[in-house]
């Protein structure tokens, strides 16, 4: 029986080219396919532009300044990003009573340096959807790190914000 001598250099072609065809799609899975994190998103709508993008994980702190319209005082809101990747409002530190400012809540509440706070809160949401004020919304932080100012936008922006799970290395979302 006589052996071919080119039999091993095909079997070593092979090799070669399922290797090669392994690592172009394990590139592709992870470019476009692999979980790559989560990214906290504001969008605005009317101008159709992801206006912030940061990566965030479960428990992270988001907390937003404001003023409130009317009477013109500080009014804070905490966030903690839950594991299913939404919002729990914690708590609400205000200066001041009435005109829109919660008092009946059945939460534990406190007055500490000149702020009413209201804990313990735990109302979930799945995004956030505003309509902004270059006046009266102040600043975005997270984990106690200031992100975004809302005063940098136009007046009256429509504004999403969520919380966007990445796929892929490669891919935008």
């Amino acid at each position: 029986m006589k052996k071919d001598k080119y039999a091993g250099e095909y079997k070593n072609y092979g090799l070669a080219g399922a290797g090669a065809l392994i690592l172009i799609l394990g590139i592709l899975w992870w470019g476009f396919f692999a979980p790559a994190g989560t990214v906290f998103q504001l969008y605005d709508r009317d101008r159709d532009q992801v206006v912030l993008s940061v990566p965030v994980k479960a428990g992270d702190r988001f907390s937003l300044e404001i003023e409130h319209s009317f009477e013109h005082i500080p009014w804070y809101e905490y966030y903690t990003v839950t594991e299913d990747f939404q919002f729990n409002l914690d708590a609400i530190a205000v200066a001041g009573y009435g005109a829109g400012i919660p008092a009946e809540m059945d939460v534990p509440t406190h007055i500490e340096d000149g702020l009413v706070w209201m804990e313990e809160i735990n109302s979930v949401f799945p995004a956030f959807s505003w309509i902004t004020s270059n006046q009266y919304m102040k600043v975005f932080t997270l984990n106690d790190k200031e992100i975004f100012d809302f005063r940098s936008l136009p007046d009256a922006s429509r504004i999403r914000g969520e919380i966007i799970k990445k796929r892929g290395y490669f891919s935008d979302v």
